[in-house]
């Protein structure tokens, strides 16, 4: 007879461990069906709010009239058994939004004692509450794996899917994916943060109603996506993710909007280590994408992983290699061509590591994706400074030495006073450092870069505008830039003949800065042709390999004892 040892074997098999499990549910279930008799056990049925019902447990005297069923989840069933009785019905409230009966099915022609039935309402009881906090953590598992805005599962929604696949033993017949949503900050601002997040939803139901139940498309959040798709669906899931139309609303009308995607790619092979490489490797091809190559797509390569190998190399070492001036200057001459005088220099700096000379370009452009260059710009300009005070020291005459100075570093609105402060702190003429700048294509930075210079040139510092002709608009610097200098881009004379058009060009635009005031010189001058070109347009100062190349400090003060270039072409 069942009883209270009933009761109690159902709650130990429930509580196994103090730990609640649909297992362990299921097994509790089993226990208390042949204890009294039952077939079938329905924790928890949702009805739909509205729908009649009694409260309360039903006596099996009263027959209860079927009602529709919402959702029903058979959490134990009898496999011998295909014929029931009524099912005793025990009836609750949830909230204020809606009811759910928990459910015993008998076998038919079953019939129970009152004490029986008390017993059975205890249990049902129990089970309505303990399968209420299964479904509960249920809810809060798949909650910490789904993004809120989306409903796609999220990184560890996305990590706990492809470890699946990963231990299938199927991982090398995937690519995956990390992709970014193209200019999306504009395209928010434009329409507005709560507009975006519908775009966003809209974004991700493409792409994921794109995808088959056995790929993955996950939401890192913001506009970054990630997924897992198939080898050989790769050329139609990246057209589709070249152009995605969502909708926004803009005034009365609702318009389309069309998202392009930045994507790194990673094609799986054998030799992943580890399940995060899923979203490493992708995230560091989207990184050389949008950074690096400017491309909407780039794929994970041995000489991709290399470069980045070495990008890490670099920002281990630089803090120490400052600490430790491993940085040295060499100085490239500027020439006046009419006299083979020497008239300036440009500072130019090289990293001395422990077996070789490291050439900026392997270094500096790291640095500046990575927000580290202004410590070596102003590094740079310390020791042009320092080396200046030396040779004026020696009781050499010093020329203008010309310092580089990133465009990242412009968004620090106090870098003129500290220019200043470090040309003051050696006792220097503020004229024999210029500050030189690369010309822009960015409106945003054109407006910086015209603030920061006009701050130089009203310090009496002289500054020069690099690569001139190469950017904004060659009128437009001459005409909002307080400059010294323009350095004319070597991609002028970069010719094997000179034109017609590039003599009245540059013809021009020397003729225009000399009337502003303005110093014009030609970087990248290699042979006589390209010296006589140049002479012939107007411009006689001259800096290239056809007179000297960067040399290092002690060679450099050398030339300074004697400035003449005894030198024929």
């Amino acid at each position: 007879m069942p009883g209270t040892d009933s009761i109690l074997r159902f709650c130990r098999a429930l509580l196994v461990d103090d730990k609640v499990s649909m297992e362990n549910f299921s097994k509790a279930a089993a226990l208390y069906c042949k204890d009294y008799d039952l077939a079938k056990v329905v924790p928890a049925t949702d009805i739909p709010d509205g729908s009649p019902r009694s409260m309360g447990m039903n006596s099996p005297k009263g027959p209860v009239k079927p009602s529709t069923v919402h959702k029903e989840l058979i959490i134990y069933e009898d496999p011998d058994i295909t014929e029931y009785g009524e099912p005793i019905r025990q009836g609750y409230k949830i909230g204020d939004v809606g009811k759910a009966d928990s459910l015993s099915y008998p076998k038919k022609g079953k019939e129970y004692t009152e004490a029986e039935l008390n017993e059975i309402e205890i249990i049902q009881a129990m089970s309505f509450y303990y399968f209420g906090r299964i479904r509960l953590e249920e809810t809060i598992q798949k909650s910490a794996m789904t993004q809120y805005l989306t409903g796609l599962p999220n990184s560890g929604g996305y990590m706990a899917r492809v470890s699946e696949i990963f231990n299938s033993g199927n991982i090398g017949n995937y690519d995956a994916y990390y992709i970014n949503v193209k200019g999306f900050g504009m395209v928010s601002k434009k329409f507005g943060f709560r507009q975006g997040d519908e775009m966003i939803r809209q974004f991700a139901h493409a792409i994921a109603g794109f995808v088959s139940e056995d790929e993955i498309v996950a939401h890192l959040g913001g506009d970054n996506f990630v997924a897992l798709v198939k080898k050989a669906h790769y050329a139609a899931f990246v057209a589709m993710l070249s152009e995605v139309t969502v909708h926004a609303v803009q005034g009365d009308k609702t318009v389309d909007v069309k998202l392009g995607t930045t994507i790194g790619v990673w094609h799986i092979d054998k030799d992943m280590r580890e399940l995060s490489e899923l979203i490493s490797l992708p995230a560091i091809a989207l990184n050389a994408a949008k950074n690096v190559l400017h491309q909407p797509i780039c794929h994970v390569s041995d000489e991709l992983l290399y470069q980045v190998s070495e990008q890490k190399r670099v920002l281990e070492r630089f803090p120490a290699a400052i600490r430790n001036r491993e940085f040295v200057l060499f100085y490239q001459p500027k020439v006046d061509s009419k006299t083979n005088m020497l008239a300036g220099a440009e500072a130019l700096v090289r990293w001395q590591g422990s077996d070789e000379i490291i050439p900026p370009g392997a270094f500096i452009p790291i640095l500046e994706r990575e927000g580290a260059i202004r410590a070596l710009d102003l590094y740079v300009l310390e020791q042009a400074c320092m080396d200046i005070r030396k040779w004026i020291d020696m009781g050499l005459e010093p020329v203008q030495v010309s310092v580089n100075i990133s465009r990242k570093d412009l968004d620090d609105r106090t870098l003129p006073f500290q220019i200043c402060d470090m040309i003051d702190r050696y006792k220097l003429d503020h004229n024999l450092i210029q500050i030189e700048i690369t010309e822009t294509t960015d409106e945003t930075e054109h407006g910086i870069m015209a603030d920061f210079l006009s701050k130089l040139y009203d310090m009496g510092i002289s500054t020069a505008i690099d690569d001139f002709g190469s950017g904004y608009s060659s009128l437009s610097t001459l005409r909002n830039f307080k400059i010294s200098t323009l350095k004319i881009d070597r991609s002028f004379i970069n010719n094997d003949t000179f034109s017609k058009n590039d003599e009245i060009i540059l013809s021009d635009i020397i003729h225009m800065a000399g009337m502003l005031g303005v110093e014009v010189i030609t970087e990248g001058v290699e042979r006589p042709d390209q010296l006589e070109f140049m002479q012939k347009v107007g411009c006689n100062l001259i800096q290239g390999f056809l007179y000297d190349r960067p040399l290092p400090t002690d060679v450099f003060t050398e030339r300074l004892k004697d400035k003449v270039y005894n030198i024929s072409f």
